[in-house]
C-alpha cells in the first residue's frame, strides 16, 4: 500500500524519509526517524509501528542492522504481513517483505539508500525511484530535493496501484532543525508535498524563524 525510501546525507549526517500511499494519513504509520541513530519505514498489509520503536531502540544500544531485523522478524508472528526497512548512521540498511503482502512488492538496497514498496502499480516503480534519487544527488540536490524527486518519479512510474492519497517527508540531523511535512488527504498528495516544501523554502518569515532556533552548534540562538 506504500512506496517509500530512506536515505542519509553523509556530509551532514542527516537522515531522511519520504513516503506515499493510497490511503489517508500515512505520516503517523510509515516514517520513523531517530536523529543520530537511524531511520525505519514500517508498511505492508498490516503495518507494525511498534517494530520501528523497538528497532531504533536496539540500534541506539549498539545492535547491528541485521541483528535488529533478525530479532524483529523472530518475535513477530505477523511478520508475513509486514514490509519493513531499517538504516543506521553508516548507511547500512536491511529489511524484509513478508509473503502475505499484496503484489507488486519490491525492495532495493545500496549504501545510504533503501527503497521499498508494496501494492505497486508495476515493477518499474522502485527502480525509477532509485534512479531519480541518484540523478538528483549527482545534480547537487539537497537531501529533501533528492527524496522528493524520487517520490515524483515513483508516482510517475506507477506508484500505488490505487492512486496516492497521502504523503510525508522527514529530514533531520542530530542537533539540527527538523523538516517534518505531511499531506494527510489529497488526490495529488505527492505534488502537494512538493508544493508545500517549496512554499516553506520560499517563505522568508518562516526561514527567518528557523534561522534563529537553537541547534547543537548554536544552542543559544534566539
Amino acid at each position: 500500500m506504500t512506496f517509500s525510501l530512506i536515505a542519509i546525507d553523509r556530509a551532514t549526517q542527516a537522515l531522511g524519509i519520504a513516503c506515499a500511499t493510497g490511503g489517508p494519513a500515512l505520516g503517523g504509520f510509515v516514517p520513523h526517524l531517530l536523529p543520530g541513530v537511524g531511520a525505519c519505514i514500517t508498511q505492508g498489509y498490516s503495518t507494525n509501528v511498534l517494530a520501528a520503536e523497538r528497532g531504533l531502540d536496539l540500534l541506539a544500544h549498539g545492535w547491528s542492522v541485521e541483528a535488529v531485523l533478525e530479532r524483529l522478524r523472530a518475535d513477530d508472528r505477523g511478520q508475513a504481513f509486514r514490509q519493513l526497512a531499517l538504516m543506521n548512521m553508516t548507511g547500512e540498511s536491511s529489511g524484509w517483505t513478508g509473503d502475505s503482502n499484496e503484489p507488486v512488492t519490491a525492495m532495493h538496497f545500496e549504501p545510504g539508500l533503501v527503497v521499498a514498496g508494496n501494492m505497486l502499480g508495476n515493477a518499474r516503480v522502485v527502480p525509477a525511484m532509485a534512479a531519480a534519487f541518484r540523478e538528483a544527488h549527482e545534480s547537487g540536490g539537497m537531501l529533501p530535493d533528492r527524496l522528493l524527486a524520487a517520490m515524483a518519479a515513483g508516482e510517475l512510474a506507477g506508484g500505488d496501484y490505487r492512486g496516492v492519497r497521502s504523503s510525508a517527508l522527514k529530514v533531520r540531523a542530530k542537533g539540527g532543525i527538523p523538516l517534518d511535512l505531511r499531506i494527510d488527504d489529497a488526490h495529488d498528495a505527492v505534488p502537494a508535498l512538493v508544493r508545500l516544501y517549496r512554499r516553506i523554502q520560499d517563505d522568508e518569515d518562516f526561514q527567518a524563524f528557523l534561522a534563529r532556533l537553537p541547534t547543537a552548534e548554536s544552542p543559544h540562538r534566539h
